[in-house]
């Protein structure tokens, strides 16, 4: 199951709280057009300095066996910094990874061990790495536009939020024999940023279903302390 694929394009993201449901747009508010939407969201992302949420929702296998997430992700896009400390699936509890520019270090708590990845090594987290630009290690951005470049998008509804409108929005794959070939996403109004991203295959089965919960942007995170990993952990270096 390719699940680290879009998980990290929403930790850079990434791309993101609570869940909420498609509803119909309301009568007192006014879709703003899709481009406009899409690049709001190009602008939030590019002045974001640095974002901490709660990774939680579900992957769901070909056989129908869904694997629950909750992971915590810290992220500095500007940086081309990240870090995922796993809680749930329970099989990866307690392993992180943190992409640093053009390296990849994957924590494994069962051997105490952290592997070290060039960015570009097909190897690096089972060759499940979102390609990067000019040697960085993933696409790190919440810009929805770049992580859903080839896609067309539509608004399916506005309505209103505790902190403004909430907008839903499909991203319909132009390459129809994709894998995923829609992806829902909701975007807060109130600053711009993904919460929600559902991942649908033929037919619109659900692969995925990400959601940002309890995010904090812009406070100030210690590039150190996100870089963070057990210091007595022996180092496989892996890289060139």
């Amino acid at each position: 199951m390719d699940l680290w694929n879009p998980l990290l394009r929403l930790a850079s993201g990434g791309l993101l709280s609570a869940l909420i449901s498609f509803g119909p747009l309301a009568a007192a508010q006014e879709a703003l057009p899709v481009e406009t939407v899409l690049d709001n969201v190009t602008t939030a992302a590019t002045e974001l300095e640095d974002g901490a949420f709660l990774l939680t929702g579900r992957v769901i296998d070909a056989d129908g066996t869904e694997f629950p997430l909750e992971i915590e992700i810290q992220v500095m896009p500007q940086l081309n910094l990240a870090s995922a400390y796993i809680v749930q699936p329970d099989a990866l509890a307690d392993n992180q990874i943190v992409l640093d520019g053009d390296s990849v270090y994957s924590y494994s708590f069962l051997t105490h061990q952290v592997t070290v990845f060039d960015a570009d090594d097909p190897d690096a987290l089972g060759g499940m790495l979102p390609a990067g630009q000019d040697g960085a290690t993933a696409n790190l951005s919440l810009d929805l536009g770049q992580i859903l470049a080839g896609y067309d998008a539509e608004i399916l509804s506005v309505e209103p939020g505790e902190s403004g409108d909430v907008y839903h929005l499909n991203f319909s794959n132009r390459d129809e024999a994709a894998m995923i070939l829609d992806v829902e996403a909701t975007v807060f109004a109130s600053d711009w940023l993904p919460r929600r991203l559902v991942f649908k295959e033929a037919e619109g089965r659900v692969v995925a279903e990400l959601n940002a919960e309890q995010l904090v942007t812009n406070q100030g995170l210690d590039p150190e302390n996100v870089r963070a990993l057990p210091e007595d952990a022996e180092i496989i270096d892996n890289r060139e």
